[in-house]
């Protein structure tokens, strides 16, 4: 069986980080919105942006790494790992280089000639996009170290990790704050530092712990050429990652300038605050995944990829379906600035959240089934949709908020075909997903939004509202999730462990 303990303990480590940084998280969005003003933020969310690019570029490598790792330890308990780390060590190297000169050369002529930023503000946009390379740079060095702690589930430490990034970024915020001069510039020097922080503790914790691997470019050309073969399948994916997030981005700069950037930058702070829930569970599964798949063990795969797909879309509803409903109110709340048409961009986005949380378990099992080409030429094509349909809508004379509509549009489409892969290569059958999966997800989801939305109109006073229509929200969705969400023998597994505890505990 798959070891649930253990991805219970590594969840709830990563629960804990999640409800920190979190809170960190949205605090220090405020503040840099209101230290930096509209402009700057905006400015930062669309120049930064190209460097996010290419750090897409290290999600494909990244998830190549994971995936050979996991595969070495499922298959020999992890001998092999100091050749398999040597090659991805390698591969990072050759990721940085091409990184570098795509953006000195695509990325600076896209700054210079396509974006529309403001007068007398291009020298710090320059100066902005070459400090957010350096970022890029640093994390792609700590690529082999994050994949080979994940692959280990060594989840306490990167839950720990992420608690100190989370109050070093803070402190940056404070900083922020007190000086004077260029606060843009200011703000970037200063996230160098904290990336610079986050991956030295890497490096350090892998050598003091995980002592018979050594960092090296001592590996045969054979193993990075698979390594790097398969992170460039996944780079289709990341190239429409590109496409439907950065690439959108700027297609609504180019129709609406700076200020919708800010708006996009804020809703990308919700998106990342609701998948922080689901992507605890997540990262805590994946490596059970890989490993039981490619072990062989169908049987406990499709149970943990079921569960994992359930529990990941629950958690978002949790956390989403509150907002939803108090957006305007959260947003008052929380920033002391609204940018434009936020409250739209937010429903939609935790709307796109909601439904996309789905894919998690899909492209892991595909991961784990390797051969991925036809999958990631399809799904890349699929959403590289994304940026005709975006330009199409706004050229139509369409509101800003259609370029959230084209990226939920999209993500029904790529969900089908995600599923229709995970049948035919990973014995997934539609009707196990169906009976499973879909049909618990929309029961729960239906009756939880109804009693919710009909909550919410109990009280005029905003308050009120929001703390009642939450509070029926979460209970609604517990009870729910409980009686309906679950298959019998997980209410059964559940209760039992709630009997040894309370009768022998």
């Amino acid at each position: 069986m798959a070891n649930n303990r253990r991805i219970a303990k590594n969840s709830l480590y990563l629960a804990v980080r999640m409800l920190i940084t979190l809170s960190i998280s949205l605090y220090t969005s405020r503040v840099v919105l209101q230290q930096l003003g509209v402009t700057d933020f905006g400015v930062y969310s669309v120049v930064a942006g190209l460097s996010v690019i290419v750090a897409f570029i290290t999600s494909s490598l990244t998830a190549a790494i994971q995936r050979y790792m996991n595969v070495e330890i499922g298959q020999t308990g992890g001998q092999g790992m100091q050749k398999i780390f040597a090659a991805c060590c390698l591969c990072a190297l050759i990721c940085m280089i091409f990184i570098l000169a795509f953006a000195e050369s695509v990325g600076l002529w896209f700054l210079d000639n396509k974006l529309s930023i403001p007068p007398g503000r291009m020298t710090d946009a320059r100066i902005v996009f070459q400090m957010s390379l350096v970022i890029v740079m640093i994390e792609v060095f700590r690529v082999p170290y994050n994949a080979m702690i994940t692959a280990y589930e060594r989840m306490q430490f990167y839950a720990y990790n992420s608690i100190v990034e989370a109050a070093l970024k803070l402190t940056v915020v404070i900083l922020l704050s007190v000086v004077g001069g260029n606060k843009l510039l200011v703000y970037m020097w200063l996230l160098i530092a904290v990336s610079l922080t986050i991956t030295a503790s890497y490096v350090l914790y892998c050598r003091y712990t995980i002592r018979h691997v050594r960092y090296s470019l001592n590996s045969s050309w054979g193993r990075v050429v698979e390594i790097s073969r398969f992170a460039g399948l996944n780079m289709m994916t990341s190239v429409s990652d590109v496409a439907y997030q950065q690439g959108s981005s700027m297609i609504l700069n180019i129709f609406f300038g700076v200020a919708y950037n800010a708006t996009m930058g804020i809703v990308s702070q919700i998106k990342t605050a609701v998948f922080a829930f689901s992507g605890s569970v997540q990262l805590a599964a994946n490596p059970q995944i890989v490993q039981l798949f490619t072990s062989g063990r169908h049987d406990e795969y499709k149970r943990l990829f079921m569960l994992t797909s359930r529990i990941s879309f629950f958690l978002v509803l949790f956390i989403g379906l509150p907002i939803i409903i108090n957006t305007d109110f959260i947003l008052n709340l929380w920033l002391a600035k609204i940018p434009p048409s936020a409250v739209i961009f937010a429903r939609l986005m935790i709307l796109f959240c909601i439904m996309d949380s789905l894919t998690g378990p899909m492209w892991v099992s595909m991961q784990a089934y390797g051969r991925i080409a036809a999958y990631q030429i399809v799904i890349s094509s699929v959403w590289l949709l994304c940026l005709p349909l975006t330009y199409a809508l706004f050229k139509a004379g369409a509101p800003s908020y259609a370029v959230l509509c084209a990226m939920i549009a999209v993500d029904i489409m790529t969900l089908t075909v995600r599923m229709w892969f995970n049948r035919r290569y990973c014995k997934v059958t539609f009707t196990e997903y169906f009976k499973n999966v879909l049909v618990r997800i929309a029961a729960v989801s239906a009756a939880a939004f109804m009693m919710t939305y009909f909550s919410a109109m109990i009280s005029d006073n905003p308050v009120v509202r929001f703390f009642i229509s939450s509070a029926v929200s979460c209970i609604t969705i517990s009870l729910l999730v409980y009686f309906w969400g679950m298959l019998p023998s997980e209410r059964a597994t559940i209760l039992s462990k709630l009997r040894s505890r309370f009768l022998h505990g």
